[in-house]
């Protein structure tokens, strides 16, 4: 009986690290965070949060490990350190105004924020039931702060926060252009990448629009980034919330 359970564990610890020991390609990892902070005692997605002395870890953790934070610009301009890593914070929430200026500039950091235009200065209405209350989002005052503070980046997500219609290419397609066009118009923005919440759209027509309006996609599913991009070293996302182990992220995302 003790040797099935000691095999038991072996073989459990064996297919726990076996990815992290296959050789990797070099990859540009892109590090999505959610809400910062801790959940109410009622809520249903406290492993879905990053609470503040953890996110405080990650920035501590890039920078022991090596790595330099990049905008979606960066990526662009194509000029990249040894090891780069994206930080992209989703849904724009109001209390990243008062928490993460601070916090950059300790750990000389700099990072995206995805914007849902058609909810800034109000609340996170997309979230579902169980999730706690609604949260603020940004207002364009704290936008402009942020912005003028020289290491935030803003991308486009959709107009309401909710993932483009899987089965109308049309609205799926408004929901691109319009917030794109909101962002840039209404908050004088310079919108280069998108964030798509929720799902990748992979319908080509959306794609085709996406590729028009946008140089960079970014999508939300864990792996490699299967939204079309043009870059040497693939796009991976990485979901970063409380239930994450940073020595197997790091582990991970090192580069070769």
């Amino acid at each position: 009986m003790l040797f099935c359970f000691v095999l038991f564990f072996i073989l459990c610890i064996g297919l726990y690290c076996a990815p992290l020991l296959q050789p990797r390609k070099a990859v540009l990892p892109i590090l999505l965070i959610g809400k910062i902070g801790s959940p109410p005692r009622t809520s249903k997605d406290k492993k879905r949060r990053l609470s503040e002395k953890k996110l405080e870890k990650l920035l501590t953790a890039i920078k022991t490990n090596g790595f330099t934070p990049v905008l979606p610009q960066d990526i662009l301009a194509g000029a990249l350190p040894p090891r780069p890593v994206c930080l992209v914070f989703a849904g724009g929430y109001q209390n990243l105004h008062q928490l993460l200026p601070p916090l950059l500039e300790k750990y000389d950091c700099r990072a995206s924020i995805a914007l849902a235009a058609g909810l800034i200065g109000q609340y996170d209405a997309w979230q579902e039931s169980g999730e706690g209350p609604w949260q603020n989002l940004l207002t364009a005052q704290e936008i402009k702060q942020l912005q003028n503070g020289g290491r935030v980046e803003f991308i486009s997500a959709t107009v309401d926060g909710l993932p483009a219609d899987p089965e109308d290419d049309a609205r799926a397609l408004w929901q691109l252009r319009e917030n794109k066009a909101r962002l840039e118009n209404l908050y004088k923005l310079n919108i280069k990448a998108v964030y798509f919440p929720v799902k990748n759209p992979r319908r080509p027509a959306v794609l085709q629009q996406a590729r028009r309006d946008f140089a960079l996609l970014i999508g939300n599913e864990n792996g490699n980034n299967l939204l079309p991009v043009d870059f040497a070293s693939p796009l991976q996302v990485f979901h970063v919330n409380n239930a994450a182990s940073f020595t197997r992220l790091f582990w991970k995302i090192t580069r070769k």
